[in-house]
């Protein structure tokens, strides 16, 4: 396989063999998986449109240009992705970006990224679209995926609202879940304390007690724990292995530790039957943070969906709240609780379990 691309045969005369060779590995294994950033060195000698179909996936995280070298190497293309949920990951300011946009006469509202993707351009290119209204203006999808068939409610419905207008229609049908039979229905945990830096050591203990009770009901921990903060995501890492919660539970603590405890980047495109969503930064001062996570719904969206039955989230609700108002206009009320996790009241926001009393269904609230 070295030889196919990175590497010379020998002489031109053989090199010129190697598009010839790809053919032939073609018949025998009809799809070949890669990254963009790979394209460069494992195609560098197949040349423009020698390839047949490009299959673009997560395309909404995909930077314009990142595409180039696939797209120019092939004959057809089908982009699939959600400019709604993760988007591109950019290193350079914003400003430096648009000025270089301005510099060479490209309209960065149309090819810079983090708001332009590769699935953003194959919107704008094809010729079937749908144009929808949404509240930052008209969109126009090429070929939008509407029917929905991951996640069971509240899930679905929270989505629904703030990314995609309630235009997305439910498909799943109803399935059993030991993880929501043990916990309780999907909830909002308000933890009001001081943190360390955008950790929480208060939220950490409402994970650890919900792991202990799926532990002791035997449910095997098919979930996902995320946060938007990398800081957050290694003190719970260390937390959970501290405590020895995995010891028997799984085969291997340390691989599951770093496959279901992430950012919410890491675990787009993934799916569990719960999701618990630690949010951090719970600090007055850390307003800037929480801007961050709330102030478009592409992070929210993707932590919530990713979970197929339950959802539980552990959330400073005076502050956090205020900043999703700005991406999903649907947490209108708030209400602060004192006290430790283990005797929280009611918020009125998502049904909770035992140690916090059932309450309204959210999406009256959210729809205000």
């Amino acid at each position: 396989m070295d030889g196919f691309g990175t590497r010379s045969l020998g002489n031109a005369e053989r090199d010129a063999l190697i598009p010839h060779l790809w053919s032939t590995l073609f018949l025998l294994v009809p799809v070949v998986s890669t990254t963009f950033a790979s394209v460069g060195r494992m195609f560098n000698r197949i040349g423009p449109n020698d390839l047949g179909w490009l299959l673009v996936d997560e395309a909404g995280q995909a930077l314009p240009q990142a595409a180039v070298g696939a797209l120019m190497r092939s004959k057809r293309a089908v982009i699939v992705g959600d400019p709604i949920q993760i988007e591109p990951v950019v290193v350079l300011p914003d400003q430096l970006t648009e000025a270089i946009c301005r510099g060479f006469g490209v309209d960065p509202t149309v090819y810079n990224a983090p708001a332009a993707s590769a699935q953003t351009l194959a919107d704008n290119a094809t010729e079937y679209f749908g144009t929808f209204e949404t509240k930052l203006g008209t969109r126009e999808v090429g070929v939008p995926l509407l029917v929905h068939r991951r996640c069971s409610d509240p899930m679905f419905s929270i989505s629904n609202l703030i990314a995609y207008e309630n235009l997305m229609v439910q498909a799943k049908a109803g399935r059993p879940s030991p993880i929501r039979d043990c916990l309780g229905p999907s909830r909002w945990i308000h933890v009001e304390v001081h943190g360390q830096d955008k950790w929480c050591q208060r939220e950490g203990d409402v994970v650890i007690d919900f792991l202990r009770r799926l532990k002791n009901a035997g449910c095997s921990p098919n979930l996902y724990i995320v946060t938007p903060f990398v800081v957050v995501q290694d003190r719970l890492r260390e937390l959970i292995r501290r405590e020895g919660l995995l010891e028997g539970w799984v085969e291997d603590p340390y691989a599951w530790l770093r496959a279901h405890i992430g950012t919410v980047h890491t675990v787009q495109g993934r799916e569990a039957e719960a999701v618990f969503f630690v949010l951090g930064a719970p600090e007055a001062a850390q307003r800037g943070a929480r801007g961050w996570v709330g102030g478009r719904p592409n992070l929210l969206n993707v932590a919530v969906t990713r979970a197929r039955s339950t959802l539980s989230e552990t959330v400073n609700t005076g502050r956090v709240l205020a900043s999703f108002r700005r991406s999903t206009s649907c947490f209108n009320r708030r209400e602060t609780v004192e006290g430790n996790c283990a005797s929280l009241r009611p918020l009125p926001l998502i049904a909770v379990g035992p140690e916090y009393p059932a309450i309204a269904n959210p999406l009256s609230d959210m729809a205000r």
